[in-house]
Parts: C-alpha cells; structure tokens; sequence
C-alpha cells in the first residue's frame, strides 16, 4: 500500500483525533490501494484508488459524515473488475480540504469536473450512497458525456423529501448518546456499524471544524429532483433502496423514480436500511457488477 498524501494536520485536537481514526478504518481495507490529492478549483480533494490502472474507471461518492473509508464491505469485489476512485466529497467531513466552497448544484459538478479532469477520467460508472448518490444524480444531469452509467443508493432526498425524523435524529446528533440514537434509528436491530468504523463516525460528528460544515445554499444540498430534471436523464441508472428506509418512504421513492427517470433499474433490497451497501454488501456488490455488465 502506497500514500502520496501531504501530510497536512487539522489545526483542533478534534480534527487530529479525526485523522487517527479515519486512519483506523482504512486498516479495514481487504486490497490494496493508494491514497493521494487532487487540486481542484475548491481545494484539495482525498482519493483512495484501488484495482488495476488500466481498468475502466468506478466513481465512489460516499454518505454524509461517512467518508470514503465507508466502501470497505464493497471494495474488494469492485475493484477486482474495476480501477475504483472513492472520493471524499469537499465540504463534508473527511480528509478533503477545501478552500473555497458555496455548496450549491453548479459548484458541486464543477468540483467533480475538475477531480475527474485532474484524474484523467473522460467517461466514468458512478456509484453514489445518500449525500453520494444525490451529488450523483446531480452530476449525471449536468455533465452526462462525462458519465457512463450510475448506481444510486439510498440517495438523500432526490425523488422524496426527508421525514421530519431526520432532522430531529441529525440535529441531535451532538447531544450525549446522540451518534448511538441515530444509528440505532438508521440501522435499526438489524445491522451496527464496525466498532472501528463508528468511532470514526463518532469523531465526524465530534469534529468542530467551520470549512467543512457546509452552509446552506438557496439550491444546495439536500433536495428533491423536479419531474423535469429526472425526466431528463440521460445516462443508465440503477436505484437501490433498503426495505427497511427510515429517511423517506422506500416504496414512494421507487414509484416516482420508476414513471420518470428513463429506463431506470429500481428495486427494493431485503433486510437493509439506509446504508444498504453495507448492510448487504454480498448482494449489493454482485447486483452492482451485474448491472455494470450491460
């Protein structure tokens, strides 16, 4: 394993304690990869890269506060086919370093325009969880040349707005215990989060740090999608949704995405939530390589 970072320290004892545990998690990791930045217009962009350099590109967009150590349960299928890209997503806490972000929809598509230019990808597969899946859906709308085909997972909002629950776990998220509740309510009995890795998860929401706490934008993130937009898409798409979604109901975002985005693949995965890859990653890295086979 290789790692071109920079070394460039958080400058609070919380953002050090961040590092020390992201750390942690990509000691999950079952291959091998290499860790390295990207300039962009917004600042220094964080890429775990994984799998043989001369096969086709695989996009990776992580959920919010999750980071991209979070595609540990998928990496090891994906990148045997694949030369996969997770990328911390500025502005969101991880290792990424932004400088001059305004959070809204073009400035987003810029961003990963800018990490695909500097990456060197003409024309990606994209795979996007939650926060990822909706900077995906956004992406595919403003630069489908540059997009291959797209899996989305769980996206935050996209086809229907977030249950009023949401804000009040999300918002609680700081109090005493309020990690463990909103775990508990994402994950329900059915799954937890890898001891390592919900420590990280932990110190993301502990990590106090102005740059990466996005500010609200008149069309920044999250949002639903107009009819219009998705029935505008252009580009192959497969939606996969938990049965057991507490965010939105899973069976309403199916239907709307089924009657409007063109030719989208849509189900609804057993025994999974929210984080449905990984819950399920054994069924959900296989129906991803499926898909991407067509």
């Amino acid at each position: 394993m290789s790692n071109h970072s920079p070394i460039i320290p958080p400058q609070h004892d919380s953002g050090i304690h961040y590092y020390q545990t992201y750390d942690e998690s990509l000691a999950l990791w079952p291959v091998d990869y290499e860790t390295f930045y990207v300039s962009t217009r917004f600042g220094q962009t964080h890429v775990i890269a994984s799998g043989p350099k001369d096969a086709p590109p695989l996009v990776l967009l992580h959920g919010a506060l999750f980071s991209s150590t979070m595609w540990y349960p998928n990496i090891a299928d994906w990148s045997a086919q694949y030369r996969t890209y997770a990328i911390d997503i500025i502005g969101d806490k991880n290792k990424s370093i932004p400088t001059d972000l305004h959070g809204t929809r073009a400035g987003y598509a810029d961003w990963l325009l800018d990490v695909f230019d500097n990456l060197g990808i003409e024309k990606t597969h994209m795979i996007g969880l939650s926060l990822g899946g909706l900077h995906t859906m956004n992406f595919l709308l403003r630069a489908p040349e540059r997009v291959e085909s797209a899996i989305i997972l769980s996206p935050a909002e996209t086809f229907q707005p977030f249950y009023q629950d949401f804000y009040t776990y999300a918002f609680g998220l700081v109090q005493p215990n309020g990690v463990e509740n909103f775990i508990k309510w994402m994950m329900g009995d059915r799954n937890g989060l890898h001891p390592i890795f919900a420590k990280q998860y932990h110190a993301a929401v502990m990590w106090n740090d102005e740059a990466r706490s996005v500010k609200p934008q008149a069309d920044g993130f999250p949002y639903v999608f107009t009819d219009d937009e998705l029935q505008s898409v252009q580009v192959p798409v497969l939606l996969l949704l938990g049965e057991h979604e507490v965010m939105y109901d899973p069976q309403s975002a199916l239907l709307r995405a089924s009657a409007l985005v063109p030719g989208i693949e849509a189900e609804i995965v057993k025994n999974a939530g929210h984080v449905v890859s990984m819950e399920q990653p054994e069924y959900v890295n296989q129906r991803v390589l499926r898909f991407l086979a067509k």
